[in-house]
């Protein structure tokens, strides 16, 4: 027995090796379950082979009992007839992953491929060893996975406020088959602004949930859940919705299955969106107003104001009044009286108090108001939101129009008096004009600035620059106006305090310019708290008038026609000349001008181009964009100047004219405009008038109902414009309602080039126009209301295209006015009288049955109720 066991050990390692050495070939233990139309690939290697190293594989499937040949990597014919019309078609074929190893795919499985399949390898070796072929099993099942919205949520888009909760749902469901268990996985995921989907949050296969990689630290603090109802119902619950979460919503379901026992297999999966969501920032829906009972008290008094918070009722908020001297433009400027933190925790001060009198108001309240307490009051508002790490943060910010409060008090009192110590005679001559405060007042504490102003005198209807000259603040820091800030720095002109109540201004040497009226105005500023000042009054003084006699300058132009143009398409030239009297070397500007032919007023003039005194020319009105070449100013000599147009159009027609001015530079380099005036006309007409033609507008049904569609047509008469030319429409459609005060309102601009432009909000209410032929148009309003009823009107602009390839504008045309007319149906009309009818006199039938019941109860059997009782009963019950 023991030498038995002995040999038995010794041949124990030559039996292994025997049994390890050799060819291996591997395929998945199996079975393989998937499903139905999906693509499948099944594994297979080799290894511990011999020979080359690239190895044949030949697949086999075996159905009750026979085997069928499949697909072969070494024989093109290897397939059997059942499979040789899928191979050639690229259904089924063999993917080589290397020399040893490949993968039997299907493109889309079907139940007929369900069974055993072989995997063999043709022998390479010296010596037959090992194992040439491995088997497994392949199930096919059915397709049972759906993925859906659920019924009680709608697909539509859903807008949302910055930090709101927001719950979506979705169904998903698979039927277990009778061969295979498979499991239902669930992912929430959202695609932002066209990238790929992110994972939010996932329900696994073995019924774990997973956040994703951006959603973490909310899935653990919980302000990312899901919740599972049963029914296959899985809902994503975001807490506080932020910024980044807008995007499309879309629920993934994927049906898994375990291979060798513990492997999860996913078989396949399926999407369905859910909703688009768009989170909208917290501050487009925060208001943050002030208002006040007594904005004007006085000294001693209360002020006593509210600010209201809205749009933030489920959020923390913290809240601060300021104040304002002035008219605030930020935070920054002013300065923070109370304050009202997240834990509503105040810093009141002895004057000074802020509480909370509601769920969205805050009193501010400022006891002992001194004249330092006048000025602008607002409160701001920050809106904070949870964050991660049970962390807030801030959302929005805003604050309210501030309310404008006056402490009264004593006033300071004075008076002025204007008076000039030298006024020229000339230009040249030196001026000096002074200003004295008298019969001061309740000015113990003020501080006095002065302000000279100045009204220049009028020549010729041409008025000179008007305005301040000078100005000092309440730090008695001296502002001056730009125009003079030449003249100061050269000691032309120059203000001085010669004594505490007397203000000084003197001029080197005056001008023409310069003549006109000054007067000063005194303001007295009175200190507040905090050191700042403010303005208590302000009296202006009487003018001083600064003028002497000049020899007025004249300004003669003429106009001259150089070419005419009395064909459409000729060029129009003139020139204008000018001669100036007492004017010392001027220089001179230039505009031309143009009237309409129907139009003689200069006011209605259009002003084409310009040259300026340094010969800058310039486009004025010139609108033209497809001819900015076609006009031309140029000046040919100092008095000269000639003007040019090309290629005219019948839009050209009208009456041209040169406005000239001079310009004079004073002893200090300034300029100032002398004189100025204006050439003769000269008219642009041709002999042949621009073709004529007629506007319709006309509409079958001048009167519609409520709710039915409103159609009209302009139509183009060509009275003069032959058929066979090009021509091109702009359609203008005009609209006056019947309602009082009503205005002529566009509606709708059809160009030549056909694209519609929608005037106001019209494009929004149903309104379309379109070209329906040759010469029409069509303006339709569908499902029209009351407001559509008035007067409309189409203006007609043609653009014919000549022999010259050049497309002319013609004068627009208007069609007469159509009165359009909204009415209710008869049936509409009495709906709502007929339903209050019946149910007022449903009402007083059930009030009559109930009074009877009351007043006369069935009394008891062989007796009548006596009548003062039933009387009583009666007013029992009215009572």
């Amino acid at each position: 027995m023991r030498r038995s066991a002995t040999i038995l050990l010794l041949l124990l390692p030559a039996l292994l090796c025997g049994l390890t050495s050799g060819r291996v070939v591997k395929v998945p233990t199996g079975p393989l379950y998937r499903v139905v139309k999906t693509p499948v690939s099944v594994p297979c290697n080799v290894s511990a082979y011999q020979g080359p190293s690239e190895q044949n594989f030949d697949w086999f499937v075996s159905r009750n009992g026979v085997l069928v040949k499949v697909i072969s990597t070494l024989e093109a014919e290897f397939s059997d007839a059942e499979y040789k019309d899928k191979v050639a078609a690229g259904d089924i074929w063999v993917e080589r992953l290397g020399d040893s190893s490949v993968e039997l795919r299907f493109r889309s499985v079907k139940f007929e491929d369900e069974g055993r399949y072989h995997c063999q390898t043709p022998s390479t070796d010296e010596n037959s060893n090992g194992n040439y072929e491995a088997r497994v099993s392949l199930k096919v099942i059915p397709d049972k996975l759906a993925v859906l919205p659920a019924k009680s949520r709608s697909l539509t888009n859903t807008n949302h406020t910055e930090g709101t909760p927001m719950e979506i749902q979705c169904v998903a469901s698979t039927s277990t088959s009778s061969t295979v268990s498979t499991h239902l996985s669930v992912t929430w995921q959202l695609t932002k602004n066209g990238a790929g989907p992110e994972d939010i949050l996932s329900f696994t296969a073995d019924d774990q949930l997973l956040p994703g990689a951006s959603y973490t630290d909310r899935y653990w603090h919980g302000d990312v859940r899901m919740s599972l109802e049963g029914n296959g119902v899985f809902g994503l619950i975001v807490d506080h919705l932020q910024l980044g979460d807008s995007g499309v919503y879309s629920c993934v379901a994927a049906e898994w299955v375990k291979e060798d026992g513990f492997n999860w297999k996913k078989l396949h999966e399926k999407e369905a969106t859910i909703k688009t969501i768009k989170v909208q920032p917290l501050a487009q829906a925060l208001n943050v107003s002030a208002s006040g009972g007594i904005l004007t008290l006085s000294k001693g008094g209360e002020i006593d104001l509210v600010c209201s918070v809205t749009g933030a009722e489920d959020f923390s908020v913290e809240v601060g009044w300021y104040f304002s001297t002035s008219l605030p433009t930020d935070t920054q400027s002013s300065k923070l009286l109370v304050y009202m933190n997240l834990a509503a925790i105040v810093n009141n001060s002895d004057f000074v108090m802020l509480n909370r009198i509601s769920g969205s108001e805050y009193r501010l309240r400022v006891q002992q108001a001194d004249e330092g307490d006048s000025g602008y009051y607002y409160c701001a508002a920050s809106v904070w939101v949870p964050h991660t790490n049970w962390l807030k943060r801030n959302a929005a910010a805003k604050t309210s129009d501030p309310l404008h409060v006056t402490v009264t008090l004593l006033d300071p009192t004075y008076t002025i008096l204007s008076r000039s110590l030298k006024m020229p005679n000339s230009s040249g001559d030196p001026a000096e004009l002074e200003c004295e405060v008298l019969d001061l007042l309740n000015a113990d504490e003020a501080k006095l600035t002065v302000a000279w102003n100045f009204t220049p005198n009028v020549s010729d209807g041409v008025a000179g620059e008007s305005g301040p000259i000078a100005e000092m603040d309440e730090d008695w820091t001296l502002k001056l106006n730009p125009h003079y800030n030449e003249r100061a720095q050269k000691g032309e002109i120059t203000f001085t305090k010669p004594r505490p109540h007397t203000f000084k201004f003197q001029m080197q040497h005056a001008s023409v310019s310069d003549r006109g009226e000054y007067f000063c105005n005194v303001s007295a500023w009175i200190k507040q708290r905090g050191n700042t000042w403010m303005k208590k009054q302000e009296i202006f003084s009487s003018a001083i008038v600064m003028f002497w006699k000049t020899e007025d300058p004249g300004l003669s132009v003429t106009a001259t026609e150089e070419k005419p143009a009395a064909v459409m398409g000729n060029t129009f030239e003139m020139t204008c000349s000018v001669s100036a009297e007492h004017v010392a070397l001027p220089y001179f500007s230039v505009v031309v001008a143009m009237n309409e032919p129907a139009s003689i007023d200069t006011k209605d003039s259009k002003r084409l181009i310009s040259l300026t005194r340094e010969s800058v020319v310039k486009l004025e009105q010139w609108d033209v964009k497809d001819r900015p070449e076609d006009i031309i100013l140029e000046k040919v000599s100092n008095q000269e100047f000639r003007f040019r147009l090309y290629r005219t159009q019948f839009s050209d027609q009208g009456s041209y004219y040169c406005l000239i001015q001079a310009w004079v530079q004073d002893h200090n380099g300034l300029w100032a405009e002398a004189v100025s005036n204006y050439s003769n006309p000269i008219a642009v007409a041709f002999t042949t008038a621009a073709p004529r033609f007629n506007v319709t507008l006309e509409s079958e049904r001048p009167h519609v109902l409520q709710g039915e569609t409103l159609e009209m047509y302009c139509v183009v008469d060509l009275l003069e414009i032959p058929s066979t030319s090009d021509v091109l429409y702009e359609v203008e459609w005009y609209f006056q309602g019947i309602h009082f005060n009503a205005t002529l309102s566009p509606l709708v601009l059809v160009d030549r080039r056909s694209v519609v432009t929608y005037q106001e909000d019209f494009g929004t209410r149903g309104i379309s126009a379109e070209r329906v032929s040759t010469h029409g148009f069509r303006l339709r309003a569908n499902c029209v209301d009351r407001d559509f009823t008035g007067d409309y009107f189409c203006k007609v602009t043609p653009w014919i295209k000549y022999e010259t390839d050049k497309w002319v504008q013609i004068p627009p045309q208007e069609s007469a006015q159509l009165s359009m007319r909204i009415d209710i149906s008869v049936l509409d009309s009495f709906k709502m009288p007929l339903l209050y009818g019946v149910v007022s006199a449903l009402l007083v039938a059930i009030l009559a049955c109930t009074i009877g019941y009351c007043a006369f109860p069935k009394p008891p059997r062989g007796r009548a109720a006596p009548l003062d009782e039933r009387r009583g009963l009666l007013h029992k019950c009215l009572s």
